[in-house]
C-alpha cells in the first residue's frame, strides 16, 4: 500500500520530532512541548488504535436512539381535511376578490390583444361553405386565424399569470400602508414568557456534500446567537449528513469534534449524524430523524446548509407556535446575504427590496393555508411525524419519489387541520444564493422537476383548493416559460404568413367590402406598455415604501437606489430569455422522463470560465442568430420587437461569464449599487459567520481520507466516531481480514470513493491499515528507536 507523494507533508512526518511547529500547525496548545515527550505523545497515538476491539472505543455523537413508528403517506385513502371556519370565510373573501381581479384584467388585456392582431372578422368565416367550394383555398384562408387563436389563448394564459404577480404586490402594499393584519400570528415582544421549559426545539440541518467550512460557520453563528439570548437550554442542534465522499466526511468530524470541544455548557447539544442508507434525500433524513429522536421535540426547526439565523428569531418563532397551538408550520423570509458576485449581488438585492412585498402580499390571500420553503420554518413536530411522512407515488417502472417535498408536507399539515403560516414581518432569517446563473439553473432544474411531479398530486383526497392551486403555480413557474416561447414561436409563424402568404380579402359570396389584413402598431405598443407596467409594478411599489420609510438612507441614499433598481430592472429582461430557453429545456426533459443528478449546489463565488459559459450557452447563441436572421429576412421592420428577446440569447455566454465575477461584483458595492439594509446594518449573527468562515477555511483538510489513514490524530478521530456495527462475529471478521488484506496490496488512488466511505466508517479496517501504514515505513525505525533509548534511561 503506497502514500502518494503529495500527502507525505514536511509538518506531518519529516520534521515529526519538532513538537513546538507541530503545536502551531494544529493550534493545539495542550500537546507537550518536549521533543521526546511529545514523540512518546503521537506513538502512543498510534498505539491507541492497536488493540480496537468489540467493548468500543467509540465516542457517541447523537443522543440514545429510541425509535418510534412511522407511517408513510397512502395516497390512495380517502381523506377528509379539518378547518377553522371563521378565517375560511376571510381567507375566501381574498381569493375571491383576487380572482375576480385577474380575470378582468386577463379578460381586457386579451380582448385588446386580439383587436390589434392582423387577421379580423371571424364571423365572416364560412369554412364548410368555402369547403364545398375549394377546399385546399378554405385550409389556406383559415390558418392564419388558427395561428391567431394560439396566440390569443397563450396571451391568455401568460397575461393572468403576470396579473397574479401584479395583485400579489398591491395585496402587500395594501398591508405596508395599514401595517398590520388582525388575522395573523402576532410576534411577541418578549418571547421567553410564552415559551414552555418542558417543550425543547431541535434545529436540523440535513447536509450532503456542502462545503463543510460554511456549514460550520453558519451553524457556529446560530448557536452563538441563540446563546447570547441566555436560552439556548430550549433548543439542541442536529447535523444530519447524507455525505459521500469520503474527504469531506472527514472533514465533518473534525469540524463538529472542534466545535465541540470548545463550546460551552449550557444546556444545548450540537449532535451529528452520518447516515449510511441515504434513501428519500432530504425528506428521508428528515423522516430518519422523526423515526429515532423526533418525539423527544416540541418543535423542529429545518435549516439549509447556508441558512443563518438570530437567536431572537429563534425563540420569537418558538414563542409563536407555543402561543398558536394550531399551527404547524410556521415559514420565516429569508433575506439573502453575503453575495459577492454581480449576478449574486442583484438577486441578493432583489430579494431584500422586493420580497418584502410579495411575502406580505402572498400572506394576505394564503393565510393559514401558505407555502413552506423547506428551511428557516418552525415546525410543530407531532402533527408532522403523524401526517407529513412522504412515501413515492405509483407509476409504471416503478416507485417516483417526491423531491419537491416542502409544499407537499405544507399540504399534509393543512389537511390534518393544523395551519400553515408565512410570518412576513418576522426579522433574522438569512440564506445565501447560487454566486452565478449556471448554479442556478442547476438548482431550477431540480425544483422544475420536483414541481411537474407535484402536479400529480392536485386531485389527491381531503387537499384544500388553495393547495391545489398552489400545484399549479409552482408547476406554471416553470411551464410559463415554455408557453412563452411556443407564443414567440407562433408570433414569429404569423409573421411568415402575413409576409409570404397572399392574403384574402374576401371570405363570402357576393362580399361587398373586403377584410383587410392590418398589424395596428399603436394598439401594440399600448399593449406592450401595459405588460411592463404590471411586471414593473411591484418593483415601484417597493421603491416608494423604502423611500417612505427609512428615505433610502440605509440602501445608499436615493440616487444610489434608484439607479441600482432601473439596472435590476434592465438585467431581468436580459436574463428573462435565457431563463426561458433553459426552463422550457427542463421542463420538455421532465415530460420525456429524463433523470437528473440531485447534487447540492455550489455556493462559493467561484468564477466560472468562459469555457463553462460557452459550452452552456453555445446552443442560445446559435438560436438566436438564426431566430433574428429569419425575422431580418421576413420584415426587417418587426426587428425591433424581437431584439430584447434575441440580442441577450446571443450573447448569453457574455452574460453568464462577467455576472458571475466577484470583482465586477465588488466595484458595485463600492459604488454603492445593489446595496441591502443588510449590509449596511449586518446583524450580529451575519458577521460573525464572516469571520468564523476564515477559521474554518484555514482548518480545513484537502485529502481527508488519507489523512484518516496516516496522520495518527485524524485516525483516532475518525474510528472514535465510526458509524460501522461491528458486533462480534466471525463472518464479519474474516471478511474485515480479507478486506485488509486487499487494501493493504492496493495503491490508495485505486481506491474509489464509495470504498473510502466503507473504510472510514468501519474502525477495524481503517485502525489496521493505519497501523500498516507506520509500519511500513521505515523512516520512523530511528523515532522509535530514539523512544526505546528514552524510555531505557
Amino acid at each position: 500500500m503506497t502514500i502518494p507523494t503529495y500527502n507525505m507533508k514536511k509538518d506531518y512526518f519529516e520534521n515529526l520530532s519538532d513538537a513546538e511547529s507541530w503545536r502551531q500547525q494544529s493550534g493545539n496548545n495542550d500537546l507537550p512541548t518536549d521533543d521526546i515527550e511529545f514523540l512518546k505523545y503521537r506513538l502512543n497515538q498510534v498505539g491507541k488504535t492497536e488493540d480496537f476491539d468489540d467493548e468500543r472505543r467509540q465516542q457517541p455523537t447523537y443522543p440514545k436512539v429510541e425509535r418510534v413508528s412511522i407511517q408513510p403517506q397512502n395516497w390512495n385513502e380517502r381523506y377528509k381535511a379539518k378547518f377553522k371556519p371563521s378565517l375560511n370565510i376571510i381567507a375566501t373573501i381574498r381569493r375571491l376578490i383576487m380572482f375576480v381581479l385577474i380575470a378582468v384584467q386577463t379578460y381586457y388585456g386579451t380582448s385588446y390583444l386580439a383587436t390589434l392582431l392582423p387577421y379580423q372578422s371571424w364571423e365572416k368565416i364560412n369554412f364548410m361553405a368555402n369547403w364545398d367550394i375549394n377546399p385546399e383555398l378554405a385550409i389556406y384562408s383559415i390558418i392564419p386565424y388558427i395561428i391567431q387563436g394560439f396566440i390569443i389563448a397563450l396571451f391568455a394564459i401568460l397575461f393572468s399569470w403576470i396579473s397574479i404577480g401584479f395583485w400579489t404586490s398591491v395585496m402587500g402594499l395594501i398591508l405596508a400602508v395599514i401595517k398590520k393584519d388582525r388575522f395573523t400570528i402576532a410576534i411577541p415582544n418578549d418571547p421567553v414568557k410564552h415559551i414552555d421549559t418542558k417543550h425543547r426545539t431541535a434545529l436540523v440541518m440535513p447536509i450532503c456534500n456542502e462545503d463543510v467550512s460554511r456549514v460550520f460557520a453558519g451553524l457556529e453563528a446560530t448557536y452563538e446567537s441563540l446563546v447570547e439570548t441566555g436560552n439556548a437550554q430550549y433548543c439542541d442542534f442536529f447535523i444530519l449528513s447524507d455525505t459521500n465522499d469520503p474527504d469531506l466526511y472527514v472533514n465533518e468530524l473534525k469540524a463538529w469534534a472542534e466545535f465541540n470541544a470548545k463550546k460551552a455548557d449550557n444546556g444545548c447539544n450540537i449532535f451529528y449524524r452520518h447516515r449510511k442508507r441515504r434513501v428519500k434525500r432530504k425528506s428521508g433524513n428528515i423522516d430518519d430523524f422523526c423515526r429515532r429522536w423526533g418525539h423527544q421535540y416540541e418543535y423542529m426547526m429545518i435549516l439549509d446548509a447556508d441558512s443563518i439565523m438570530t437567536g431572537d428569531c429563534i425563540l420569537k418563532m418558538i414563542a409563536m407556535m407555543e402561543m398558536n397551538p394550531t399551527a404547524g408550520i410556521l415559514q420565516s423570509p429569508p433575506k439573502s446575504v453575503r453575495m459577492t458576485t454581480l449576478y449574486g449581488r442583484i438577486q441578493q438585492f432583489a430579494n431584500q427590496v422586493y420580497s418584502d412585498i410579495f411575502c406580505s402580499g402572498t400572506h394576505f390571500w394564503q393565510l393559514s393555508e401558505a407555502q413552506y420553503w423547506g428551511h428557516n420554518a418552525m415546525i410543530r413536530l407531532k402533527p408532522f411525524i403523524e401526517h407529513c411522512i412522504l412515501s413515492p407515488l405509483q407509476k409504471r417502472k416503478g416507485p417516483l419519489h417526491i423531491l419537491s417535498h416542502d409544499l407537499v408536507e405544507a399540504t399534509l399539515m393543512r389537511r390534518a387541520g393544523y395551519g400553515v403560516w408565512i410570518a412576513y414581518d418576522m426579522h433574522g432569517s438569512y440564506e445565501e444564493l447560487p454566486g452565478n446563473m449556471i448554479e442556478d439553473l442547476k438548482r431550477d432544474n431540480r425544483w422544475c422537476m420536483g414541481n411537474l411531479i407535484n402536479l400529480r398530486l392536485i386531485f389527491k383526497s381531503g387537499i384544500t383548493l388553495t393547495h391545489r392551486v398552489m400545484f399549479f403555480t409552482s408547476g406554471m413557474a416553470y411551464i410559463s416559460s415554455l408557453l412563452w416561447l411556443i407564443f414567440l414561436f407562433f408570433s414569429t409563424l404569423l409573421l411568415l404568413v402575413f409576409n409570404i402568404s397572399e392574403p384574402q380579402y374576401f371570405f363570402q359570396p357576393n362580399q361587398f367590402y373586403p377584410t383587410w389584413p392590418r398589424w395596428d402598431e399603436q394598439l401594440a405598443i399600448q399593449l406592450l406598455s401595459t405588460t411592463m407596467v404590471l411586471l414593473f409594478a411591484p418593483k415601484l411599489f417597493s421603491y416608494g415604501i423604502i423611500i417612505a420609510r427609512t428615505g433610502a438612507k440605509d440602501v445608499g441614499g436615493i440616487f444610489k437606489l434608484t439607479l441600482s433598481i432601473l439596472i435590476e430592472m434592465v438585467w431581468s429582461m436580459i436574463l428573462a430569455p435565457i431563463r426561458m430557453i433553459f426552463h422550457s429545456k427542463f421542463v420538455i426533459k421532465a415530460w420525456l422522463g429524463s433523470k437528473i443528478q440531485w447534487k447540492s449546489p455550489a455556493r462559493n463565488d467561484d468564477a466560472l470560465t468562459w469555457g463553462e459559459s460557452f459550452y452552456f450557452c453555445w446552443p442560445l447563441s446559435i438560436l438566436g442568430i438564426i431566430w433574428l436572421c429569419v425575422i431580418i429576412w421576413l420584415n426587417p421592420q418587426f426587428t425591433y420587437w424581437y431584439i430584447a428577446i434575441l440580442i441577450p440569447l446571443i450573447i448569453s455566454p457574455l452574460v453568464i461569464r462577467v455576472s458571475g465575477l466577484s470583482s465586477i461584483g465588488m466595484q458595485a458595492k463600492k459604488a454603492g449599487l445593489f446595496l441591502t439594509p443588510e449590509e449596511t446594518h449586518p446583524s450580529r449573527a451575519v458577521k460573525l459567520t464572516g469571520d468564523y468562515l476564515v477559521r474554518t477555511e484555514a482548518a480545513f483538510v484537502e485529502h481527508g481520507f488519507i489523512m484518516a489513514l496516516v496522520d495518527p490524530i485524524y485516525n483516532a478521530l475518525a474510528c472514535a466516531l465510526s458509524t460501522s456495527r461491528h458486533l462480534s462475529n466471525s463472518k464479519n471478521q474474516q471478511l474485515r481480514e480479507q478486506l485488509i488484506n486487499h487494501y493493504q496490496q492496493v495503491d490508495l488512488e485505486k481506491i474509489n470513493k464509495e470504498q473510502q466511505l466503507a473504510i472510514l466508517e468501519d474502525p477495524f479496517i481503517l485502525a489496521a491499515l493505519h497501523r500498516h501504514i507506520w509500519r511500513q515505513q521505515e523512516k520512523y525505525d530511528k523515532l522509535f528507536t530514539l523512544w526505546q533509548n528514552e524510555c531505557q534511561q
